[in-house]
């Protein structure tokens, strides 16, 4: 069957759709090839068309004795690295994506050895990794790399920076590979436009024994608990996915008003558009106007146990 060429603008139109990237390794600035993902090269319509870097191209012609055979990289493969790539670069450039990148370091505070930018779905599925390695010691200068590469995949994806350098044996090149991605509720967070007036925080306050749960939702629908409780009379243990954190109890203010303090901080974070809180029946509470805790939380903390309820578990 007589080949047929794609035309220069199918051709440029392709590699925009792909943001000029091969589909499989997500490299750009190599040379690229139009792969026919079912062999046929007549069939030169852009759904049969992947862009291929020569690298992975050669993944999947490789030339056998007699005949080329396919290897590494098979044909449902190119066509699957294809589909999730340009759905991912299409959502990538709205003007309000829903997709988001994060940024790791590796390394200590004081010596920063390598970058790794990683683009992800809502849900933490990884679209794209690259890795970048400080080299000359100008951070500077890699920084502003990062933010072109993601420029170029879309001028409206939101970078979150995650602070915390991890060791630099989790460098993905140089040893085993860690990648961090944002849970879904932080994501939610921070791309979804209706968070500013249709989340909300409900805040159910046990009447029986000092915990405190926050429920954030959005549109109706759970993303994410949280739990504050007395733990041994002596700290205060915040727990949701994600987070573990323990903050010892201290004589003054009292054990509401630090409790108080940290729901405060925990709102002002996530800053729901709404925010509501109960106690009593947990199937039906009670509406308060304010975080209006019991005295249990003092008692706790002096040694007196409280009225245990069914709900009650260990620290």
């Amino acid at each position: 069957m007589t080949r047929v060429r794609p035309s220069d603008n199918q051709r440029d139109r392709l590699k925009e759709t792909n943001a000029f990237r091969c589909c499989v390794c997500k490299r750009r600035s190599v040379g690229f090839h139009l792969h026919h993902i079912d062999g046929d090269n007549a069939n030169t319509v852009d759904a049969n068309l992947a862009v291929l870097c020569v690298e992975d191209h050669d993944r999947h012609h490789r030339s056998g004795e007699y005949a080329p055979r396919h290897t590494e990289l098979k044909a449902e493969e190119i066509l699957q690295f294809k589909t999730d790539w340009e759905s991912f670069v299409a959502e990538a450039q709205r003007p309000e994506p829903k997709v988001l990148a994060t940024l790791s370091s590796y390394g200590t505070q004081e010596l920063i050895h390598s970058l790794q930018l990683v683009l992800q779905w809502p849900d933490e599925r990884i679209a794209m990794k690259q890795s970048y390695h400080l080299l000359d010691g100008d951070l500077d200068r890699l920084t502003d790399e990062v933010v072109a590469d993601l420029i170029s995949i879309g001028p409206n994806v939101k970078m979150a920076m995650i602070d915390a350098p991890l060791p630099v044996e989790h460098c993905p090149c140089c040893g085993t590979g860690y990648s961090r991605t944002l849970k879904p509720a932080v994501v939610a967070r921070l791309t979804d436009p209706d968070w500013a007036t249709k989340s909300s925080a409900s805040i159910y306050i046990n009447p029986a024994e000092p915990r405190v749960t926050i429920l954030f939702s959005l549109r109706d629908q759970s993303l994410l608990t949280g739990s504050l409780h007395l733990c041994q009379g002596q700290f205060l243990h915040y727990h949701c996915e994600g987070i573990d954190d323990r903050v010892p109890v201290t004589d003054r203010p009292s054990v509401r008003t630090q409790v108080t303090k940290i729901v405060k901080n925990v709102l002002r974070e996530w800053q729901p558009a709404w925010v509501f809180i109960g106690t009593g029946d947990p199937d039906l509470p009670t509406l308060l106007p304010d975080l209006n805790l019991p005295e249990l939380w003092e008692q706790a903390r002096r040694g007196l146990k409280p009225r245990k309820s069914k709900s009650q578990s260990r620290c």
